[in-house]
C-alpha cells in the first residue's frame, strides 16, 4: 500500500478561465445596456417628418371666349321678350281697368245705336277690298262632319275662342279661322292702323299673346278684323264656316262677356298679373229666328244670349260650323233685345277679299 498522499484536483484547474467568465458577464451587461439605450433611442426620439413640396401643376387652359354674334342674337332676342312682356303687361293694365266698367259696348256694325234702328249694309260683298291682305296661308284643320256632342262642341268652342283686348281698352271676343288666323269685329279692335297689337287671351292658349291687325273692313261694308297669332301648332282649333242655317235652326253663341265673366277668379288673377290664368269661355244656345238682308249682306237674328264682350264671337251651328259673328244687338226701353250675327257667307266674302285661308262646308248639318 502506498503511502503517497491523495492529490487536491480543486488545485489543478486552469487560472485563465475566471477572465473568461469575468468577460462574459461584462460584456453581456454591455449588451443589455446597449438594447435598453437602443430601445430608449427608437421610442422617445423627436419625430422629424421630411416633406416634400412639389410644384403645383399648371393652370387649365382658359376657356374660349363666347362667339360675339351668338351673344348678340340672345341679347336682341332677351330684349324682344322683354319687350313683348311689357305690351302683355301694359294691355293686362288696361283690362284691370276695364274691369271696373263694361268689358265691350256691343253696337250695330253701321254706327246706329237707336233702339229701333235696323241693320241694313249696303253694296254686294264679294270683289270689295281691305285695308290690307294678310299673309294667312295655314290650312285650318279639318273638322268633323255632321253633329257633334255638346261636350265635344263646348271643348271645340273653348279652344276655338279667345278674349281680345285692344290698346285702347276696348275689348271682346274671336275665333280662329285658320291655325294663324283670328276673326273678330272691326270695332273690337278699334280704330287702330293694321300692324297694331293686341292681347290674346284664353284657356287653350295657356299664356297671353301678343297678336297683330292684319286687315280690319271699311265700317260701312261690314265689321270685320283679322288678327294673326303666331301660337304653337296645335294650340287652336280652327272652325269651319258654313251657309246661315234656316229658322228654328240651333245655334250656340261663344265669347266673353262682361257681365258672364265678372265673376270669374281666373279673370282678376289675370288682371293681377298671373299669366297663367283665363277666363272660360261662355256659351249660351238659342234657336234662330230669321236670316235678314240675304242679298245684301245676310245677318242672323237669333235668340241665344249675347251681351256686351260677345261682340267677335263665333254663332255655330250643332254641327260646330261658324253660321255667323255675333256683333250687336238693339233693345228698347221695355228691356226687349234682339241679337244679332253677321252671316258667315257674308264673312267668307270677306275672307276671300282678303286672300285668308278658311274651310267652308256646303254640306248639311245632319
Amino acid at each position: 500500500m502506498s503511502d503517497t498522499p491523495p492529490t487536491d484536483r480543486s488545485t489543478d484547474r486552469p487560472r485563465w478561465r475566471w477572465p473568461l467568465i469575468l468577460g462574459g458577464l461584462v460584456g453581456g451587461a454591455l449588451l443589455v445596456g446597449a438594447g435598453l439605450g437602443l430601445g430608449w433611442y427608437l421610442f422617445y426620439r423627436p419625430v422629424v417628418n421630411v416633406a416634400v413640396q412639389l410644384p403645383a401643376p399648371p393652370p387649365p387652359p382658359a376657356p374660349p371666349g363666347p362667339d360675339e354674334k351668338q351673344v348678340k342674337a340672345l341679347e336682341d332676342q332677351i330684349d324682344k321678350q322683354k319687350a313683348a312682356n311689357k305690351q302683355i303687361e301694359d294691355q293686362i293694365a288696361v283690362l284691370k281697368e276695364r274691369l271696373k266698367a263694361d268689358v265691350c259696348t256691343i253696337k250695330d256694325p253701321l254706327g246706329k245705336t237707336t233702339p229701333n234702328a235696323t241693320p241694313a249694309p249696303e253694296g254686294a260683298l264679294p270683289g270689295r277690298k281691305s285695308e290690307a291682305a294678310p299673309a294667312a296661308d295655314l290650312i285650318p284643320a279639318a273638322a268633323k262632319t255632321g253633329k257633334t256632342s255638346s261636350g265635344d262642341l263646348a271643348t271645340a268652342l273653348e279652344r276655338s275662342t279667345v278674349l281680345i283686348v285692344s290698346p285702347n281698352g276696348d275689348s271682346g271676343s274671336g275665333f280662329f279661322v285658320s291655325s294663324n288666323v283670328v276673326v273678330t269685329n272691326h270695332h273690337v279692335v278699334g280704330d287702330v292702323p293694321v300692324g297694331s297689337e293686341v292681347l290674346l287671351v284664353s284657356k287653350a292658349l295657356k299664356t297671353p299673346y301678343i297678336g297683330q291687325v292684319l286687315a280690319t273692313s271699311p265700317k260701312e261694308r261690314g265689321d270685320f278684323a283679322l288678327i294673326r297669332a303666331d301660337v304653337p301648332a296645335g294650340t287652336a282649333l280652327p272652325l269651319p264656316l258654313a251657309a246661315e242655317p234656316t229658322a228654328l235652326g240651333d245655334v250656340v253663341a261663344a265669347g266673353y262677356p262682361a257681365i258672364g265673366i265678372a265673376m270669374d277668379r281666373d279673370l282678376h288673377r289675370l288682371a293681377d298679373g298671373d299669366l297663367k290664368a283665363a277666363p272660360q269661355v261662355v256659351l249660351t244656345k238659342g234657336t234662330v229666328s230669321a236670316v235678314q238682308n240675304r242679298d245684301r249682306g245676310p245677318i242672323v237674328l237669333h235668340s241665344a244670349d249675347i251681351s256686351p264682350g260677345n261682340s267677335g264671337g263665333p254663332l255655330v251651328d250643332t254641327c260646330g260650323r261658324v253660321v255667323g259673328i255675333n256683333t250687336f244687338l238693339v233693345s228698347d226701353q221695355q228691356t226687349s233685345k234682339a241679337n244679332y250675327a253677321l252671316g258667315a257667307s257674308w264673312l267668307a266674302a270677306y275672307l276671300r277679299s282678303s286672300k285668308a285661308a278658311f274651310d267652308w262646308r256646303s254640306d248639311s248639318c245632319t
